[in-house]
């Protein structure tokens, strides 16, 4: 516990301390260049406060250059640090609406190219992806992670995919990157007051190419990424 409580009484200087730099940095630079580095500088503090080691698998799979949209399971709140510091290619990612409103953390996701949907409203949540995927479009150095379940699991377990990420892939061609993340439920759980030191483990397979599927055999697109997690996923025993 005390220790659950050193990082949260570091985590709130340090994002005050950073959150502004990202956000002066998208002023700078539009593209987000800067501010994506201050987010990866984030990202490394907290796994680093938290003695959270990092461990990856696969990076020979992807072109830090190419466009992608990753995948990933989701336990635990050190999910987003995880995958921000391990993924080097410039990235944003898909977050409740809620937090846009956050004074200078939530402005600073916005200005890192993180995208804000309302999940309590469908058809906003709808035109928050036909806008994403124009912004891929343009934004072609630019990749997106979605995390495929939707929500965090309260038990480690995998969870059915929605078919967001699916459908976003197949509308603009962008290949799917499944990164199978190990051991974050153990760090830290969504419902847990505990912060383990332990190394979370980041499996990025080999991307999975929408031109293999069509809109009628979405479903297979998504049956087939499960599949991948369901091999390769450490699920904590139940």
């Amino acid at each position: 516990m005390l220790h659950y409580f050193l990082v949260l009484i570091l985590l709130v200087p340090w994002t005050i301390i950073l959150a502004p730099v990202a956000i002066v940095g998208k002023l700078i630079n539009p593209r987000g260049n800067i501010s994506h580095f201050i987010g990866q500088i984030w990202s490394w503090g907290i796994l680093k406060v938290s003695m959270v080691k990092l461990e990856l698998d696969g990076s020979e799979n992807i072109d830090r250059k190419a466009q992608y949209i990753f995948i990933c399971n989701h336990t635990s709140a050190f999910d987003i640090p995880s995958v921000y510091w391990g993924i080097k290619n410039k990235q944003g990612m898909l977050a409740k609406n809620q937090l846009k409103h956050i004074p200078f953390f939530g402005w600073a996701m916005w200005a890192a190219g993180n995208f804000f949907i309302n999940r309590k409203n469908h058809k906003q949540a709808l035109a928050v992806m036909d806008q994403v995927a124009q912004l891929l479009d343009q934004k072609k150095d630019h990749s997106l992670v979605i995390f495929a379940e939707g929500t965090r699991s309260l038990d480690g377990q995998l969870q059915p995919f929605k078919k967001g990420a699916f459908i976003l892939s197949l509308d603009t061609g962008i290949p799917i990157v499944p990164i199978v993340i190990n051991g974050a439920f153990k760090a830290k759980s969504k419902t847990g007051r505990r912060i383990e030191p332990t190394t979370i483990r980041l499996s990025i397979l080999e991307p999975m190419q929408p031109t293999n599927y069509s809109q009628d055999s979405r479903q297979d697109f998504v049956d087939d990424a499960h599949a991948l997690f369901v091999k390769h996923y450490e699920a904590p025993p139940k």
